[in-house]
């Protein structure tokens, strides 16, 4: 049997699928995290789909695994609970033990043994990290959903990662005489505690020079935008300055500026109940959380998708089931922040891109002139805080 590896974030699908496997039960959460005990779903089956037949794991007194191929169900073994419960615990030590960018669990090699299971995620063609057949209380049915899966054990979760062509690129309103060597040099060590994206963007303020959003480096993420919402773009656009000019990084705290502000001129001065740059930030989160990526294309389709399920840095698992998406998308929003990538940027000689071994090639956060033109550069990843 070949040697099975991963990251925390690997492992922690598989330990997802084996928990609610051995306690039979997917609780709902509230707003802080916490289980609703008195909303839960029941757990009949988990889906794991090889490269060659789906195994199914059937939950009564015991857990039968069956191996689905060419429409015919063959029962490989029945196996305890119990045995379950005890891989669960040897999951979760061993994620939290787990050191490096992908390690191995060996205690777990028994159960991979006696499942047939191959490896930690779901199939990439597949929008759904996992598939449960569930007894949903509220349609006193049984469902098959599939739901995706964010991780805290070992660390806080990205909802959505960042790449070269996440760059928002942004234009000087004006010509400009600066030196643009020097203003990077000069604002590559900023002193106190304060990012050199802060400092130069403060600084160019401070200049009377203002940055207008031209559009962002890949062409698929600005699409991807788009299908979500049209105003996404030059929503974020000023967002992302927002949260670097005024040192706030909470999507929520960005959202009620926004608000307050109105840079795209939606409320014309009036004041009105709806609340439009928080709706479609909501928007956006809840599409990352269901499967949108920067670089694939998004159709919005959510492949059955149930909502989500999230393991807590305790090992507890909870869901926000897809019935109670106003209360998912306002848990995204006060509980993500914009994160800082590295910028990829060149110590010996700031304002150019870095390129040694290994350097994240993100290339972002300094002046630079194109077309003569002064252009700037901000990158967008969101985490879980």
């Amino acid at each position: 049997m070949a040697i099975i590896k991963g990251n925390k974030g690997e492992w922690s699908e598989l330990y997802v699928f084996v928990k609610l496997l051995s306690e039979g039960k997917l609780f709902q959460s509230d707003m802080n995290l916490e289980k609703d005990e008195n909303k839960y779903y029941e757990i009949i089956k988990a889906y794991r789909e090889e490269s060659s037949s789906t195994l199914e794991f059937e939950r009564n007194e015991n857990i039968s695994l069956y191996r689905i191929n060419n429409n015919k169900r063959e029962l490989i073994q029945t196996l305890s609970i119990d045995y379950f419960k005890s891989n669960t615990a040897v999951l979760l030590n061993g994620i939290i033990n787990g050191s490096g960018k992908s390690f191995e669990i060996e205690s777990c090699n028994d159960f991979f043994q006696k499942t047939e299971i191959n490896k930690l995620t779901a199939l990439v063609t597949s929008k759904s990290d996992i598939k449960l057949r569930i007894y949903d209380y509220r349609l006193a049915t049984e469902t098959d959903l599939g739901f995706s899966i964010k991780s805290f054990l070992g660390g806080d979760s990205t909802l959505l990662n960042t790449g070269p062509g996440n760059n928002f690129i942004y234009e000087a309103d004006k010509i400009s005489t600066l030196n643009v060597i020097n203003f990077n040099a000069e604002t590559y060590k900023p002193l106190g505690k304060i990012s050199k994206i802060t400092d130069r963007l403060q600084k160019l303020n401070e200049l009377g020079i203002s940055l207008e959003f031209s559009e962002i480096q890949s062409k698929q993420f600005w699409r991807n935008l788009k299908m979500i919402d049209g105003d996404l773009p030059e929503i974020l656009a000023f967002a992302l300055l927002y949260r670097w000019t005024e040192r706030d990084s909470s999507l929520y705290n960005v959202a009620q500026k926004l608000e307050q502000r109105d840079p795209l001129n939606f409320y014309n001065g009036e004041t009105v109940e709806q609340k439009l740059y928080e709706y479609k930030l909501k928007k956006l989160l809840a599409e990352c959380a269901m499967g949108m990526t920067s670089e694939t294309p998004w159709n919005g389709i959510y492949d059955t998708t149930g909502g989500i399920i999230i393991a807590k840095d305790d090992g507890d698992v909870v869901c926000f089931h897809i019935y109670d998406f106003n209360l998912f998308r306002e848990y995204l929003l006060k509980n993500t922040v914009f994160e800082q990538p590295s910028t990829g940027e060149e110590e010996s000689f700031p304002g150019t891109a870095r390129t040694t071994k290994g350097t994240k090639k993100f290339y972002y956060g300094w002046l630079y002139e194109e077309n003569e033109k002064l252009k700037f550069k901000i990158n967008i990843q969101i985490r879980f805080k």
